[in-house]
């Protein structure tokens, strides 16, 4: 299939008072190369990688259209939204004039542009990726809700093909549907019988926080949210209790010894989140001084990373990469350590800052839905208990210090200081691209992850 740039595109035969003219060709290869679109790898790569996924031409060029096509369009809308969901990435549902179907929205995500993602049917079954998570989010729901006591995968599944879906009060309205298809398709997943023990697992950790305090309703948060919680909240199912307080429950896969990232983002977002977006094309004009500029065949410092000139600075890249690929590795080391150490720069500059950054970008809790953070483990769980020690220290912290790793030239650290105590917030920045010339070829913007606290 013929991509957007080596299609020529030919009018029809023009004519003028009666005579025709000779028929103009629109070579759409040099508008591409005017059009600097967002690509794929922009994204974490478990955001997109469960997808049939093409780039979707869009007579907008400020705008990058995606169309994912598969079985079931609501369920990979949903797949999808969770996972910038958990990659932290701002985005919207709306209508649009592209699509019947709501298409996601992702804002000013890149340099300026605008991302959209629409959704086409094809044949096939329900998304995995979402079979599995809503396995395990609502099933424990529904069995709370009717006192039912899950032991074994096949009569707790026995259980859910009798009930009535839309007789659930955990179950929102708008979100009826997707729980019927839920029950009705678990079986087809290819991990059933894991998904459906970590379901008895996750409804053994409600009946534990019933002991705690007693729990009047569970809810599951597939698309809808209770009352009182916001929309954005990255809970997957919300506890209320007897005393009308709510507790959101965000659930994690994995194995007993299994880590997942907290953040991830890129540098150009925590710059716009922390409101010092003046401070980046300062860090641009540095990498070009000390690093770009000693590329032979590089654009000026004004057009190297702009959509003009961007493309004549990936084919250098590539070039060096191919021909000195030494020299091309120390020059993405020196890219590394200056941003590396901007960033550093930029949390040392306000405790106050940093502080907001981390309580909205990584912890993510609303103010009054605090959220805890299980992971289903066989019939069991445990509590991942790094974000509720980082949420119950921030109110005590006095002082921040952000400094690199000794070890490492792509990790670093934030050490967040009481009058008694210290954690260590374990960061990484580097790139996450591939292909020839991707080191380079991501400029300032490498990405950045929290991996959690660095254990003692």
């Amino acid at each position: 299939m013929k991509t957007f740039s080596e299609i020529t595109y030919k009018l029809g035969t023009i004519t003028f008072e009666g005579i025709p003219l000779k028929t103009p060709t629109i070579d759409l290869a040099r508008i591409d190369d005017l059009i600097e679109e967002v690509q794929l790898t922009a994204f974490p790569k478990d955001v997109y990688s469960e997808f049939e996924i093409a780039r979707h031409k869009s007579s907008n060029s400020r705008t990058t259209v995606f169309l994912i096509r598969g079985a079931d369009r609501a369920s990979d809308r949903d797949e999808l939204e969770k996972n910038l969901k958990d990659a932290g990435i701002q985005h919207e549902i709306r209508g649009s004039s592209k699509s019947s179907f709501d298409p996601i929205f992702l804002d000013n995500f890149e340099d300026g542009q605008n991302v959209i993602f629409l959704f086409k049917p094809k044949s096939g079954g329900m998304g995995e990726t979402t079979l599995n998570s809503s396995i395990t989010e609502l099933f424990p729901c529904m069995a709370w809700e009717k006192k039912h006591k899950p032991k074994s995968v096949p009569s707790f599944y026995d259980w859910l093909l009798k009930q009535d879906v839309d007789k659930f009060k955990c179950v929102a309205a708008s979100d009826r549907q997707a729980a019927k298809d839920t029950v009705a398709k678990a079986e087809d997943s290819s991990k059933f019988d894991e998904k459906m023990q970590n379901a008895i697992g996750i409804h053994k950790y409600i009946t534990d926080e019933n002991k705690l305090k007693p729990v009047k309703q569970v809810y599951w948060g597939y698309r809808a949210k209770p009352s009182g919680v916001p929309k954005n909240h990255p809970g997957d199912i919300f506890i209320q209790f007897a005393d009308k307080q709510i507790l959101g429950t965000s659930l994690k896969a994995g194995g007993k010894k299994s880590t997942e990232p907290k953040l991830n983002t890129y540098v150009n977002p925590i710059f716009q989140t922390m409101k010092k977006g003046n401070q980046v094309p300062k860090l641009s004009q540095k990498l070009y001084k000390e690093v770009y500029s000693k590329i032979e065949g590089m654009p000026d410092a004004k057009t190297y990373d702009s959509k003009s000139g961007r493309k004549a600075s990936y084919d250098v890249l590539k070039q060096l990469e191919r021909t000195n690929k030494t020299e091309y590795e120390r020059l993405y080391n020196v890219q590394l350590e200056i941003i590396r150490q901007t960033l550093i720069d930029l949390f040392n500059q306000s405790k106050d800052a940093s502080m907001q950054y981390i309580k909205t970008a990584i912890l993510r809790d609303a103010p009054d839905v605090p959220t805890k953070v299980i992971k289903g483990i066989g019939k069991s769980y445990e509590q991942v208990t790094d974000d509720d020690e980082l949420g119950v220290f921030l109110p005590v912290v006095k002082f921040i210090k952000a400094e690199a790793s000794k070890a490492s030239k792509q990790n670093w650290f934030l050490h967040l200081k009481s009058n008694k105590d210290v954690i260590i917030m374990q960061m990484t920045v580097r790139t996450n691209k591939t292909g020839l010339g991707h080191k380079l070829g991501q400029f300032y913007n490498l990405s950045v992850k929290y991996n959690g606290l660095l254990k003692k």
